[in-house]
């Protein structure tokens, strides 16, 4: 049972992109990070993290492979790539993402969802857009299918609100 004075995952967010872009943050743990691999064996740099900077009711086992893809995905961020003023849905639109990737991500769960977030971070790393990471920890760590919907519902406006059609 989570204690309900934890932090949801998405709250940890600001924190972590800070931690993951100081300078004192240490190289090799932030290349492990980036380089993990959805599946097989965690590196220690995931786990040592995990210990370190995530409330204790979410150091479940149940948890690890959500953390470890929005951890990566963190990671791969240049300079921490955290802002409140970018929601995730118009940094995708700013980073061309695909209409239909997008909609392959929003409808999908589990391990292919892990899979799908984790490209869009690396697209969005590769274009240096900033944004706002929690979104794309509710995203990940949603289990409740309203909740997920309006998840959904509110990247996939902010998307379209922000694509540049071919006209423009």
């Amino acid at each position: 049972m989570i204690n309900p004075n934890a932090r949801a995952p998405a709250a940890h967010v600001p924190a972590l992109a800070r931690i993951l872009a100081d300078d004192s943050f240490p190289n090799g743990e932030r290349a492990a990070l980036k380089r993990m691999a959805l599946d097989g064996p965690a590196p220690l740099a995931l786990h040592r993290f995990l210990l370190r900077y995530i409330d204790e009711p979410w150091q479940a086992d149940v948890w690890l492979s959500d953390w470890r893809a929005l951890i990566c995905a963190l990671a791969l961020q240049r300079e921490g790539g955290f802002t409140t003023e970018r929601p995730l849905g118009q940094a995708l639109a700013e980073a061309r993402f695909a209409e239909s990737r997008l909609e392959r991500l929003l409808a999908a769960q589990g391990d292919t969802l892990r899979a799908l977030a984790l490209r869009a971070a690396r697209q969005l790393s590769s274009k240096g857009i900033a944004c706002d990471w929690r979104q794309f920890a509710e995203l990940l760590f949603s289990r409740n299918a309203e909740a997920r919907e309006r998840i959904n519902a509110r990247i996939a406006r902010d998307f379209y609100r922000n694509l540049k059609t071919k006209e423009e």
